[in-house]
């Protein structure tokens, strides 16, 4: 502004001159980049620069190299060695080594002599557990061909930042750990189960087999099934000095169904069987009656509810070996579960299919609302479903199937072998493999015993209709184990408890709510548009316009929704797969032990 004020002006290009030379250095002044500022720790800044921890230096340079973890209080760094002793408490090894390690750079940060060195392996072994508590400490896709699972490394700058903005850093890192699917639910459950195990386990020896036991029925077994009970959470035991009638039940109760009935009766509720106070019985100790009293079964059945055996209040052998299983077993199936939380991190805010194979159960979820839920059939234990997550595309409504090559030559064959008229009465179909091979129209006449597991030069195709093994509908995610969720003509199998019988692919008890909620993305009569498809008796392919993210997951003990911890059988023994690897690594079903 000087220099325009007092100079004498300049007509034409002369005066245009004058006034944007100034402007031209001021411009570019303003667009000239800002030096960069002076690291706060040059040391670090060389440090990092020149090693090959490229995540950490760039959190480090993004603060101008300040310390983190080598500050004067050193607080991130204590809570850091804090947390790292704690590390039994999550069911994860604690690495007393790396402890020791932490605690000599804390000391020098408190003397007031931190180097860069410090500071680097501070942030190095604050990754380390992060990674340990969040991703977990097994590699899962190296246990099993069955088990595909993958799960992501942490974000190591955002972990970083995300502790230097914290306002409270110790409790910050102390709290570190999956906020899904209950992991802290079971790290407390695992918590008061090593104390239980630690006072010596269930109440009771061993309960011996025998006969079943319904309600009303007297059996000397029956105390200490009442005190196991109560013992794992699900009796309440009376009042000191309490009494009750002795109970029997009437007669019409005796055509009752037993447990694992695989027809609908096997879901009924035997509480409609009302006790009676016997007339000539005296007063019992409610703990010590021989008797199946109405409380004793109804403790029972939530036993049996939270056990995914069918609540039909009687002592069964699938009961009574749930019974059995031991306050060890149970601790080292919730440590093999909080290893397999750590595992995951799918998006659970949106849509999404989740089957939980020992639970023999899928729901649709968005959020936290269920949308949807059902049961399950998976793969028999030598035809495994595997453990994976895709993407469902669509659903084919009257599907064909083509059969399996180990189906065709394991099982059809020797079918045809018997009754060569097996694929006419089945609606299937012969198709040329690429061989070239003569193909009758009516295979009845195909000599079959020439034909091994070594020599079918054949697909076998079958057709829509009500015989089909894939039902109305399958629901298609593809991917390299051809594995997708269908219906079924084999009704009968959704009523058993374990549901375990298929060759690999997901059978759904409810088909038509499945493709119900999936198709009320793209039609406001969903029901009207999967019945004109299903009308037509024709293969159809329908794509969906809302993709579903699948995951087909194995969680053999979790909290529901009512705080209520639930076990499952491990059907396919992948649980004892990872313990060992868990204790491979050093983990303790026991704190304190070696």
């Amino acid at each position: 502004m000087a220099l325009l004020s007092t100079a004498t002006p300049m007509a034409g290009q002369g005066q245009e001159s004058a006034i944007e030379a100034p402007l031209e250095a001021s411009l570019t002044a303003e667009e000239a980049p800002a030096p960069a500022p002076e690291p706060v720790w040059p040391e670090l800044a060389e440090l990092l620069q020149a090693s090959d921890s490229v995540e950490i230096e760039a959190f480090y340079a993004a603060r101008d190299y300040a310390p983190l973890f080598t500050t004067p209080d050193a607080a991130a760094a204590r809570a850091l060695s804090e947390a790292m002793a704690r590390q039994g408490e999550h069911g994860l090894p604690v690495d007393t080594d790396a402890i020791d390690r932490i605690a000599r750079h804390v000391e020098v940060a408190y003397d007031g002599g931190a180097a860069p060195e410090s500071e680097l392996a501070l942030a190095e072994a604050y990754l380390d557990f992060v990674r340990t508590r969040l991703v977990g400490i097994v590699q899962p896709n190296a246990l099993s061909e069955n088990i595909h699972v993958f799960p992501e490394d942490i974000d190591a700058v955002a972990e970083l930042m995300a502790l230097a903005e914290a306002n409270q850093p110790a409790q910050h890192v102390l709290s570190v750990a999956p906020q899904r699917d209950g992991y802290m639910e079971l790290v407390r459950a695992l918590r008061d189960l090593r104390a239980l195990v630690a006072s010596g386990g269930w109440v009771g020896e061993e309960i011996p087999g025998g006969g079943a036991i319904e309600l009303g029925e007297s059996d000397p077994r029956v105390p200490a099934i009442r005190a196991r009970l109560a013992s794992m959470g699900d009796y309440t035991p009376p009042e000191p000095g309490t009494v009750q009638p002795d109970y029997t039940v009437s007669s019409d109760n005796d055509d009752l169904p037993l447990e694992g009935d695989p027809g609908e009766a096997a879901n009924a509720d035997l509480g409609d069987a009302l006790p009676v106070a016997a007339s000539t019985a005296e007063p019992v100790d409610p703990m010590t009656s021989e008797v199946m009293d109405p409380v004793t079964e109804a403790a029972l059945k939530d036993f049996q509810r939270r056990h995914g055996l069918n609540d039909d209040g009687v002592i069964g052998p699938k009961t009574l070996a749930a019974l059995n299983t031991t306050a060890e077993e149970r601790l080292a199936q919730i440590l093999v579960n909080l290893e397999r939380v750590r595992w995951t991190d799918w998006n659970d805010d949106e849509r999404h299919i989740y089957v939980n194979m020992p639970d023999y159960r899928m729901w649709l979820r968005e959020g936290e609302e269920e949308i949807f839920t059902t049961r399950v059939v998976i793969g028999k234990a030598r035809h495994q479903t595997v453990e994976f997550s895709d993407t469902m595309t669509h659903m084919v409504v009257n599907p064909t199937w083509t059969v399996p090559r180990s189906i065709a030559t394991e099982e059809i064959l020797p079918q045809l072998r018997e009754n060569p008229n097996y694929l006419n009465e089945n609606n299937m179909s012969l198709i040329d493999d690429g061989t070239g091979i003569w193909t009758p129209e009516d295979t009845s006449i195909i000599n079959w015993q020439v034909f091994s597991e070594d020599f079918f030069p054949w697909w076998i195709r079958q057709g829509p209709g009500p015989g089909n093994a894939l039902g109305n509908v399958k629901f298609m995610f593809p991917n390299q184990f051809a594995i997708y969720l269908h219906d079924t003509p084999s009704r009968s199998l959704f009523a058993r408890d374990a549901r375990a019988f298929s060759h690999g692919c997901v059978r759904v008890a409810d088909p038509r709510g499945l493709a119900e909620v999936l198709l009320r993305a793209q039609t406001a009569d969903p029901m009207a548009l999967f019945d004109r498809y299903r009308a037509t008796g024709r293969e159809t392919q329908v794509n969906l316009e809302q993709r579903v993210p699948v995951h087909l997951d194995y969680r053999t003990v979790w909290q529901d929704e009512e705080g209520v911890l639930q076990f499952r059988q491990d059907v396919y023994g992948r649980d004892a797969l990872v313990l060992d690897a868990l204790e491979a690594e050093g983990v303790q079903l026991l704190l304190g032990q070696g």
